[in-house]
């Protein structure tokens, strides 16, 4: 049984793999012959291929780490990681709130895709939750998930107040929601 889940796995990682490449190659050639909504669509389906692949990565590096340690380490890196995102969302708002009109609009727009980010970054942690034996990882885990939604909730306040309108943020505060992350009051 392990084996043929381990060619299974194998197959689907492959697949990922060459999905990636074909995308890759496929949309550099439509950017080089100037079809880019075909380029963005292609550079699209290979990012998803890439974070398909990250999100394999880290739960293969969660089951295979010789000691909690490590799994620790992995967790505080990828914590960083989104308290990057989370500080970016303050910046590029701080940033929308000087400029009027479209170059308001291009900040917002900048803001939500490093929400959407950090979003896809949430949903490598929470399946985590469930595969990690160790409490106090857990723990962490959970520690960090709730710090990221408390501060898409203050993203979402935030843009209320200053009479700002983000359909993404609040997509993605529904979403957090509705894994069952709850921010801090």
């Amino acid at each position: 049984m392990g084996r043929a889940m381990s060619m299974i796995e194998h197959d689907s990682t492959k697949a990922i793999l060459e999905r990636f490449k074909k995308a890759t190659s496929e949309a550099d050639e439509c950017f080089y012959t100037q079809k880019y909504q075909q380029a963005m669509a292609l550079f699209f389906d290979a990012s998803q291929s890439a974070d398909e692949m990250f999100g394999k990565f880290v739960s293969l590096l969660m089951k295979t780490a010789p000691s909690n340690a490590y799994r620790v380490l992995l967790i505080e890196i990828l914590s960083w990681r989104l308290r990057y995102y989370t500080t970016q969302y303050d910046y590029h708002l701080a940033v929308a709130q000087t400029l009027k009109g479209l170059p308001r609009e291009e900040w917002l727009a900048r803001l939500e895709t490093i929400l959407i980010l950090s979003q896809s970054l949430v949903d490598k942690l929470i399946p985590l939750l469930k595969e990690v034996v160790d409490v106090s990882i857990r723990a962490r885990i959970n520690d960090v998930l709730i710090d990221w939604v408390t501060g898409v909730n203050d993203l979402v306040v935030k843009l209320k107040t200053w009479g700002l309108s983000s359909a993404e943020s609040a997509r993605v505060l529904e979403w957090a929601l509705d894994n069952g992350l709850r921010p801090n009051k």
